[in-house]
């Protein structure tokens, strides 16, 4: 669990040993482990709370072929830089160097969240966005999509 950005706990479903052993049939237990201490270090702070959406999100990732200097935040400033307000999150999922990547270079992987708080987005809608973030992507780091 995050609050700002700040690991404060961890939650989850128990497994199904856990099930097993303590004889939870038909349950599905959950649990939390909560750092107190920072928790209430948050306390201060303004409440900020959002309404489970009630539209669908549309996934993408992109795997880009950039140069071995160019950092993520200059990646995702990029994107960032293109995005409509329908992006919800940018996410950095991966790096790969390696066979079939020329030295120099990393293919560097994203995903991209979409979603219209006032309706369900459509596929065409979203390659737009996708189409103006790589055209962002392209002219600012020196972007290329990946391609097998």
């Amino acid at each position: 669990m995050q609050v700002n950005g700040r690991t404060i706990g961890e939650a989850g479903v128990f497994s199904d040993i856990i099930r097993e052993e303590f004889d939870f049939r038909g349950l599905t237990p959950c649990g939390a482990e909560l750092d107190f201490e920072d928790l209430m270090a948050l306390s201060g702070a303004p409440i900020r709370v959002k309404p489970i959406p009630r539209f669908p999100a549309i996934e993408r990732d992109l795997s880009m072929l950039v140069a071995e200097p160019v950092p993520w935040a200059q990646i995702a400033q990029a994107v960032k830089g293109a995005a409509p307000a329908e992006l919800e999150d940018i996410r950095f999922v991966g790096i790969y160097r390696g066979k079939g990547i020329a030295p120099g270079i990393k293919s560097l992987t994203l995903s991209l969240r979409f979603r219209d708080e006032d309706g369900t987005l459509t596929h065409e809608k979203v390659d737009s966005y996708q189409a103006a973030i790589l055209e962002s992507l392209k002219r600012v780091v020196g972007a290329e999509l990946r391609t097998l």
